[in-house]
């Protein structure tokens, strides 16, 4: 049809599963491009690919939102163990995204859409040592999961257990009078996990599709920490976790709306040795509750010229309560908290000019955006978030993104009144004097920590400059600057201790006694940095024409799975074995994979107190054991699968850095502590069996097994540190900062 402009305007419905909005996804992945990486489930899916899926934009790690079929998720727990096979494509889009489904603009959105139909069980078993021995891991995985339409069912359990990697199996040299109880300290602990996973999901009623999932797991770690006289310390902890969620979401005329309800339940039993050669045990209990619902409408509430505006609302409430008892050296103490929070956001975009095909003489598609939270925290106040921006497409496969966002950030109801937990022996570095000490170390809440404020602006540029190649360019400046942020204390530097006298207790001969490492605010922060990436993928040799971009499914579990993935009356066609059509196929399914993520650091300050020295982690401070903060950090991946088997080799690597202020040497000059570049490598290898022994004609239960082969650290590369004399100090040999090394995995995966 004709548009006002003359303008040639087609219409057409939206894709399954499509996202709210019209911002184009960064990048997709077709079910053989996610078969061509190997993994089992989307959980591991989200891992591989971390460095295109994850934000430095955010407080945390950088996680993603996950979206199932364009709508919200109770939790990720409740798609996490969907094998891959169930999906149909996935899309990476940009954080701005993620205002329309109520989150922050500080965390990239990832939209899985699965497959209308699908029903499977899938097994796993691993096993995992490391070469240098000390430490093996097993698990086992089992997945049940159907779908049909908006129907679905997923029920998993997992089991793994890891045992504890003393000092006494690495090289650690002590230093002279340091005793010798390596075979009573732990570098890893010893762990073991069980949970249960459940999802129903369902229409219940007409027009509103409802989800119910439920997760129960168990933890139990020990970890040893030196001696009491003869007498080895351990400490015993017991965790478990309760989570129940429920997601329903429908549609009203233009508005749809989702209503999300979680309750979680964690506990934590901590058995402690004291120092002291007699006694009972020191015991610390915590119970972490958590309630919450959130109501998010989202629709068009006018049209522009350039089109309908978008507008997304949410409201939510919570309710933490966190309670927390401990007896150390028979004194009780006990910490009841609790916090109810009331939210608002409102996020409004307005289309300014749209983009007109096949004409040059407009500006393309712009678009600004304005969000707004406003939330209400019973223990703290008011808090506000305010931030806005703008999208550009000038061209197609070209998109440019600014935007700004002020926040305000309340520390966690654990940081305020986790119980105090008081650990002797705890071996630690005094960069103050250059040696290694055993001191006693005060874990705990600190109730008089103040909210946060950040100020982030970013500035995106995406490029696809190649239509037909799936090859995409990302640029992203970031620039944050904080007040009051919100840390874990820092290791022991003499900036460090300088600033914070009052955390460190030392004897009549300067010897550190006791650190109080409570979590606390520093004055103010900044930090600058640009991250740039690349990802190519193509198939290896001639495809089937007509088919280089289309949406193949390939299916496992033989003729029953076929036929439970089918629809009715559909119909197989196979090429005979050998043919020139039959290789045009496996060339299809065939994947070349290769990405490269470059992060370079610009700034990175940090103001302790008022009038203290501003440490610069760039340049010879530091707050943990990794020396500062390196200039360079570079994520690699490439990859190949073709015939049914696959390769994928990993690469990091960071620049070094450099510890300046150490104690004075011998003659008198102030030392500093270098931390070398350091890189490490992982190769994993796989093969669809069946692939292998037969194909269609396989035996039944080679059909869907895969076994995988993985090295991980393949160099057994480890951070190499060293003083101004060439030695290295205590704590930081390469024992402590990479204790496991080269460890070889070994998997098999069916689906049945």
């Amino acid at each position: 049809m004709n548009g006002p402009d003359g303008d040639v305007v087609v219409s057409g419905q939206r894709a399954r599963g499509s996202v709210l909005g019209s911002l184009p996804p960064e990048r997709s992945f077709s079910p053989l491009d996610i078969r061509a990486l190997g993994v089992n489930n989307i959980g591991d899916l989200l891992e591989a690919i971390r460095p295109q899926v994850s934000s430095d934009r955010g407080r945390e790690d950088g996680d993603p939102v996950v979206l199932l079929n364009g709508k919200r998720i109770s939790s990720f727990l409740e798609i996490a163990k969907f094998p891959t096979e169930a999906i149909e494509r996935m899309e990476i889009f940009p954080e701005e995204l993620s205002l329309r489904y109520g989150f922050p603009a500080d965390q990239k959105v990832v939209n899985v859409v699965t497959f209308a139909r699908y029903a499977a069980g899938v097994g796993q078993i691993d096993h995992a040592t490391s070469t240098d021995g000390g430490r093996d891991t097993s698990g086992g995985d089992a997945t049940y999961l159907r779908i049909r339409n908006d129907t679905r069912f997923n029920l998993n359990g997992e089991y793994n257990r890891a045992s504890a990697l003393l000092e006494s199996q690495r090289d650690i040299v002590r230093d002279p009078g340091i005793v010798d109880d390596g075979r009573f300290r732990t570098l890893l602990p010893r762990t073991e996990q069980f949970a249960l996973t459940g999802t129903v999901s369902g229409n219940v009623v007409k027009g509103v599709s409802s989800t119910l999932n439920g997760r129960l797991q168990a933890n139990n770690t020990r970890s040893l920490f030196g001696l009491a006289g003869d007498r080895p310390l351990t400490r015993d902890t017991d965790a478990s976790v309760f989570h129940l969620g429920t997601v329903s979401s429908g549609s009203a005329g233009q508005w749809s709306w989702t209503l999300t309800g979680n309750y979680d339940r964690a506990t934590a039993d901590t058995f402690t040795d004291p120092g002291r050669i007699a006694g009972t045990r020191d015991v610390a209990r915590s119970v972490n509750s958590f309630t919450n619902a959130d109501l998010l409408v989202s629709g068009s509430p006018l049209k522009l010229p350039a089109g309908p505006a978008s507008l997304s609302v949410r409201g939510g409430v919570e309710f933490r309560d966190f309670s927390a008892r401990s007896s150390l050296s028979g004194n009780d103490g006990r910490t009841k908290l609790s916090r109810d929070r009331t939210a608002v956001q409102a996020s409004l975009d307005l289309p300014i000019t749209r983009a007109r095909p096949k004409r040059a003489d407009g500006l393309g598609s712009l678009s600004v955006n304005a969000n707004l939270e406003v939330e209400d925290l019973s223990d703290i106040g008011m808090l506000r978030t305010f931030g806005y921006g703008l999208n550009w497409s000038p061209l197609r496969g070209i998109s440019f993104i600014a935007s700004v966002t002020d926040e305000d950030g309340a520390p966690t109801v654990e940081q305020l009144g986790a119980p105090l937990v008081v650990t002797p022996n705890v071996r630690t570095l005094d960069f103050t004097r250059r040696e290694a000490v055993d001191v006693t170390r005060v874990f705990g809440g600190n109730p008089a920590l103040r909210p946060d404020n950040r100020h982030v602006t970013r500035l995106a540029l995406n490029l696809q400059p190649l239509r037909a190649t799936d090859f995409t360019v990302s640029i992203n400046y970031i620039r944050t600057r904080t007040d009051d942020p919100i840390a874990v204390f820092p290791i022991v530097t003499p900036d460090i201790e300088a600033a914070l006298p009052d955390r460190f207790v030392r004897d009549s001969d300067g010897r550190l006694l006791r650190i109080d490492t409570r979590p606390l605010n520093f004055e103010r922060s900044s930090q600058d940095q640009m991250r740039w990436g690349l990802n190519f993928t193509r198939p290896l040799g001639a495809v089937p024409p007509g088919l280089q971009n289309a949406n193949v499914r390939v299916i496992g579990g033989g003729e029953a799975g076929l036929q439970g993935a089918l629809p009715p009356g559909a119909r197989v066609i196979r090429p005979e074995a050998g043919s020139a059509a039959a290789r045009r196929v496996e060339n299809l399914t065939s994947r070349l994979i290769f990405s490269i993520y470059h992060t370079w650091r610009f700034r990175d300050e940090i103001t302790v107190r008022e009038g203290a020295q501003v440490l610069d982690l760039l340049n010879g401070s530091a707050i943990d054991n990794r020396g500062g903060r390196p200039h360079h950090e570079v994520q690699a991946q490439a990859g190949v699968f073709k015939g049914g088997l696959g390769a994928r080799i990993t690469a990091t690597w960071q620049s070094g850095t450099y510890v300046r202020g150490l104690a004075a040497t011998a003659d008198g000059a102030a030392g500093n502590l270098r931390f070398s570049d350091y890189g490490r490598m992982d190769l994993e290898l796989f093969a669809n069996l069946a692939d292998q022994f037969g194909g269609a004609s396989a035996p039944g239960w080679l059909k869907g097994a895969r076994i995988g082969f993985n090295v991980d650290n393949l160099f057994n590369s480890r951070p190499a540190v060293r003083d101004d004399n060439g030695s290295t100090p205590f704590n930081v040999q390469p024992g402590f900062l990479e204790p496991l090394g080269r460890s070889l995995k070994f998997s098999l995966r069916k689906i049945f």
